[in-house]
């Protein structure tokens, strides 16, 4: 038995079409490949949504040493936005611990999030350039440049 047969077809063209739409769109892999997951291969979506929180923080880390390295990271964008996400990641894992997550509540829970989630992502893409001209309006600068 080869290493062959026990590759599944499917995996593999889901994989490439995946990256193929991540490189046409610039999107994160997380949110094409996780409703993959769920709903093509039938992965439970705590595991789904586990496995692309892994990979994410694997990939992100070995982007952040590059850039850590290269000295192109603003640490003050940095601790602005770690500002907000740190405590609201404690306060998401204090309610989550109140939960159980062992149960279909759980995952009807991960799915219907990851669903509202995906709509939302989907909505603000649409209507980019739109929003960005409303800011554009109120803010000096909205096209990223620093000062």
């Amino acid at each position: 038995m080869s290493i062959f047969d026990s590759i599944e077809p499917l995996y593999s063209v889901s994989g490439f079409g995946v990256g193929f739409l991540i490189g046409m769109t610039g999107m994160g892999g997380g949110s094409l490949m996780t409703p993959l997951l769920i709903l093509l291969f039938g992965i439970q979506p705590a595991t789904a949504v586990g496995t692309d929180l892994l990979f994410a923080a694997a990939t992100k880390s070995g982007g952040s040493v590059v850039h850590g390295l290269a000295r192109s990271i603003d640490w003050r964008v940095v601790g602005l936005l770690a500002a907000g996400s740190i405590p609201a990641t404690a306060a998401t894992l204090v309610e989550l611990s109140q939960l159980d997550l062992r149960g279909p509540a759980a995952s009807e829970l991960i799915t219907r999030v990851l669903g509202y989630t995906l709509f939302a992502t989907t909505t603000v893409l649409n209507f980019r350039n739109r929003i960005l001209a409303v800011y554009a309006a109120r803010v000096e600068l909205v096209d990223g440049t620093r000062p």
